[in-house]
């Protein structure tokens, strides 16, 4: 179907054409190098030039650089596009031109996405000003579901809003004659390839990596995620065996299982539904309440997980087959079924092509966490070309992301209990702090991505004059910090800009080798020697694990906590911490004695309600916390769930906190925590547990 076009504004004056040079040998956008390699000439030209589409009829819009162009006309018009999808479901786009027209060598593409339960911009917002003002023009887009573009919310399945995607990369081919092509990633019998970028957070950060994994004609040069995902498994569902093939515990003996993140998915669920169904019943849509809306499929599995205190195995493989994960881990594809049905994905695995790539995740967010960053940036700087090159591939972090909008007073009770605890000088009971500074020390992040996306879209000459017209200092600073992760500090700043003390660059080398694990399931190799973790119950009450229908009981008195004291000279907590952890009965050598029958029945139940077991199954909340003027509080407020007895290899959220004078490290064990608000453990029979092992610190 003919796409449906309303021209909000056009500005009619004299088109910025440019040089008539559309060869240079400098730049090269979006190409993997190695630098002991001649860079060779890349010609530059745009769409309305590009022999690849010689004999090819194609019907521009708003034409501007084209022989069918009316007349000359300035860049900077918005206008808004309908799509008629593959699924029969609408899609919605902005198309926003750029400042100047560039009829020789083109103008780069930048693509915007939202976040969840959210919707494009019809004006620019963001960076998107400095992007249109620079030379590049945008296209902000509503996801399937969201704001005006029609069907189910299916969480970026690369079979439907995948393909959504790759139907607006081909509009834009066909339809905008501005377009910037470049010689130097032919696709296919492609000789030019568009010159694009895309950037957005969260899922706005998710749909950037889903089109380069899927798009045959590798059409974006440039990616900037934020507080995105690897593996929605992990996100929504932590404390598996995910992404590891053929899995076994270290020195372990159980397979460990998930705990649903509850306080996340309620509000995701709101969120959904509301971002989905509230535009289409507003515009009078009659069937917006079976037609859009988040996917059955979703709506079950979160049901069920509520439930059954588990998410369904079929319902995980589903939600994985829309992470990254699919693509960067060497694991078999598991069946994606459900109660009513069998899903079918159209896409096998196959490893990504190298892609730039700027990482931003933030220490503080409790959804999309630091260690979904560190597992896609292990992932997509590995990637190499069928010539052995490698991506320019960051990651920076930063002191905001997914915060839980949640406080106790919202709960009947809890505020009371808060008090209590508060008056005793014990943890002060919060989902979480309000986010910090979006910035990593000085660098801010939006500028840091701005520069990035020059860097890569832009020719050498137009990003030199670029940066010299701009206040900025990012460009510098990604420049002279070019293999390094940047890493915040700064845990207890509010809301504002960030000193540049309040963060530190580390050598990708010494990030590796010393603060996080290279691969999923494997050990942190810290810097410092293992610390040895007993909380086996005795004489001190404080030390008592509570795990259970108990352990919100204790929560308002404080968590258990074993002081880790740090070598002479460390004072620097900043990475992945993993341990060897085993959770036994109290006291050893006591087990319920009906654990295997209750396991046995709950199996065997023909809707898959595992989960339901009222013994056997405690789950304790761990992380790291600092004592600070008397207090333990939590480093970043991120806590790992531990489920089930047994010995397994544990992953913790990752953190980064520098301690002050005067303060010390902690572990901190909780029974209960309220980002878990409705999935912490239902065991009735085991109240008191035992918590044994070691634990890696990245420490410097």
């Amino acid at each position: 179907m003919k796409a449906v076009i309303t021209l909000a504004f056009v500005a009619i004056g004299l088109a910025a054409c440019g040089s008539d040079d559309n060869s240079i040998g400098s730049a090269n956008p979006g190409n993997p190098t190695n630098p002991n390699e001649e860079v060779e000439q890349v010609r530059l030209l745009a769409n309305a030039a590009n022999p690849d589409f010689e004999g090819m009829v194609r019907d521009f819009n708003a034409p501007a650089c084209s022989e069918n162009a009316q007349q000359p006309r300035a860049g900077g018009g918005i206008y808004s596009v309908n799509l008629q999808s593959a699924s029969g479901a609408n899609i919605a786009f902005t198309v926003m031109e750029p400042a100047e027209f560039n009829c020789a060598q083109g103008n780069p593409l930048v693509l915007e996405g939202h976040g969840y339960g959210g919707a494009r911009a019809t004006a620019p917002r963001g960076i998107m000003s400095n992007l249109i003002e620079a030379g590049a023009g945008v296209i902000s887009i509503d996801q399937r579901g969201f704001g005006e573009s029609g069907g189910t919310v299916r969480v970026l399945d690369p079979d439907f809003e995948g393909q959504d995607l790759l139907q607006i990369l081909d509009w834009a081919e066909a339809n905008l004659d501005w377009l910037r092509y470049a010689s130097d990633k032919p696709a296919g019998d492609r000789e030019f390839n568009m010159v694009a970028g895309a950037t957005g957070g969260s899922y706005g950060g998710g749909y950037q990596m889903l089109i380069h994994n899927i798009d045959p004609l590798k059409r974006l040069d440039a990616l900037t995620p934020d507080i995105a995902w690897n593996d929605l498994r992990y996100s929504l569902n932590p404390g598996g065996a995910y992404g590891i093939e053929n899995f076994e515990p270290t020195d372990g003996n159980i397979d460990p299982v998930g705990v649903v993140k509850s306080g996340w998915a309620l509000l995701l669920v709101a969120g959904g539904e509301a971002g989905s169904l509230q535009p289409k019943l507003q515009a009078g849509d009659p069937t917006a309440v079976l037609t859009s809306g988040q996917d059955n499929l979703i709506r079950e599995t979160l049901l069920r997980g509520s439930t059954a205190n588990r998410f369904p195995a079929g319902a995980l493989e589903f939600f994985r087959y829309h992470s990254p994960s699919y693509w960067c881990d060497a694991e078999a594809p598991g069946a994606q079924t459900f109660l009513q049905s069998e899903v079918t994905p159209g896409l096998a695995p196959r490893t990504p092509d190298p892609v730039d790539i700027l990482f931003t995740q933030g220490f503080r967010d409790t959804l999309f966490n630091f260690n979904d960053a560190l597992h896609n940036f292990t992932c997509y700087r590995e990637l190499e070309n069928a010539e052995g090159n490698k991506a320019d591939v960051r990651l920076l972090t930063h002191q905001s992301g997914h915060i839980l909008p949640l406080s106790p007073s919202m709960i009947p009770g809890l505020g009371d209990l808060t008090e209590q605890g508060v008056q005793n000088g014990l943890n002060e009971i919060e989902f979480q702090k309000p986010g910090g500074p979006f910035a990593c020390g000085d660098l801010a992040i939006p500028d840091a991505q701005f520069a990035f996306l020059v860097e890569k879209l832009f020719t050498a000459q137009e990003a030199a004059t670029i940066k010299e017209g701009s206040e900025s200092t990012a460009f510098n600073t990604l420049a002279d910090n070019k293999g390094k992760v940047c890493i915040s500090l700064n845990d207890d700043v509010g809301q504002g800009t960030a000193s540049e003390n309040a963060a530190v660059w580390v050598n990708e080398s010494t990030f590796f080798d010393q603060l996080v694990p290279k691969g999923k399931g494997q050990p942190t190799e810290s810097a410092i020697a293992p610390i040895a973790v007993d909380f086996t119950p005795g004489t001190d009450p404080l030390s008592v694990l509570t795990s259970a229908v108990t352990g919100i009981l204790r929560y308002p008195f404080a968590p258990a906590v074993m002081p880790i004291e740090l070598p002479v000279g460390v004072n620097t907590i900043a990475g992945v911490p993993t341990a060897t952890f085993e959770i036994a009965p109290a006291v050893d050598m006591v087990m319920n004695p009906v654990c295997s029958e209750l396991y046995a029945a709950t199996a065997m139940s023909p809707i898959g309600l595992l989960g339901l077991e009222p013994g056997c199954d405690p789950i304790l909340f761990v992380g790291l916390g600092v004592n600070r003027n008397g207090g333990w509080r939590l480093i970043d407020d991120q806590v790992t769930p531990i489920r089930g007895f047994g010995q397994r290899h544990v992953e913790l959220t990752g953190v980064a906190e520098r301690l002050a004078d005067g303060e010390s490290l902690g572990l901190m064990v909780y029974g209960y925590h309220p980002q878990y608000l409705a999935t912490g453990s239902r065991d009735l029979l085991t109240p008191l547990v035992a918590l044994r092992g070691s634990l890696n610190l990245p420490a410097f």
